[in-house]
């Protein structure tokens, strides 16, 4: 069974682990009362492979609607659940919104780390 997902909630914090550990950021904005953000965590996200794959290539940071506004605005996050990879410098490589079944979550990440990987190669 994989380790849960470490969600920490300070997007500073997360992107100097990050960079410690060579690893991107995966910011989550969520909602208590949005449908797919519910479903979202209820079912994706406690997904054994997720969580793995998660743990394993990023630092996570949780941000939920209301108590979070801030953060909410700096990202300009209008619909929820969003998903958002950013870079060690705090760059949005990808943003995803609304609900995505496990395998298909897991390639939308994949899709967010090759893409970070391209950038990366060519700076």
């Amino acid at each position: 069974m994989a380790e849960e997902i470490v969600w920490g909630n300070s997007l500073g914090s997360a992107l100097k682990q990050a960079q410690r550990e060579d690893k991107l950021v995966l910011a989550a904005f969520f909602s208590q009362v949005c449908e797919a953000c519910i479903k979202m965590n209820k079912t994706t996200l406690i997904d054994d492979s997720v969580r793995e794959y998660i743990n394993r290539y990023f630092v996570s940071v949780k941000y939920e609607s209301g108590a979070d506004s801030e953060q909410f605005m700096r990202f300009d996050i209008t619909a929820k659940p969003a998903m958002l990879v950013l870079d060690v410098s705090g760059n949005e490589i990808f943003r995803k919104i609304g609900f995505f079944e496990p395998a298909i979550f897991i390639e939308k990440l994949e899709k967010a780390r090759k893409k970070a990987a391209h950038i990366a190669s060519h700076l």
